[in-house]
């Protein structure tokens, strides 16, 4: 069999490439301002932190985020859960990890879990993830926001 450098599994541009390099162990996550790594973020998930996201929510989110439906179907049903973090001020709980597989579980009917880091666990991954003193001047923009 020949495999072209450059071809990704399923003719899917969100699927890896045939013959690449393994996905980076920096894998980043950006929302807005702040950036997540997400080999960081599954070291800090406890089962204790695993929750059902109701279909409602669910749908919220993925509204909001863009999704290839064609990649949809290259997800093997049953993987690991969703990463949602926990921001301050009630700013909400963007979901980090997992985008694709919510979007097969709301089309498949079938339950989405994830593990949800609450606020304190959220600002120690943005201080493994971006380093201290950024970190902490956006958790500190964050948690004043609404006071201004």
């Amino acid at each position: 069999m020949t495999v072209f450098r450059g071809h990704h599994q399923n003719n899917c541009l969100r699927c890896p490439l045939v013959g690449g390099a393994r996905p980076h162990d920096e894998e980043l996550v950006v929302l807005g301002r702040l950036r997540f790594n997400l080999k960081a973020a599954r070291s800090l998930c406890r089962d204790s932190m695993l929750h059902r996201v109701d279909r409602p929510a669910l749908v919220e989110w993925l509204t909001s985020v863009p999704i290839l439906p064609e990649h949809v179907d290259h997800l093997p049903a049953g993987l690991w859960p969703g990463i949602m973090v926990t921001l301050p001020n009630g700013l909400g709980r963007p979901l980090i990890d997992g985008n694709y597989r919510a979007a097969r579980a709301l089309r498949d009917g079938t339950g989405f879990l994830v593990y949800v880091l609450p606020e304190s666990q959220t600002r120690k991954l943005l201080i493994r993830s971006m380093g201290r003193a950024v970190a902490n001047q956006l958790w500190n923009r964050l948690r004043d926001f609404n006071q201004r």
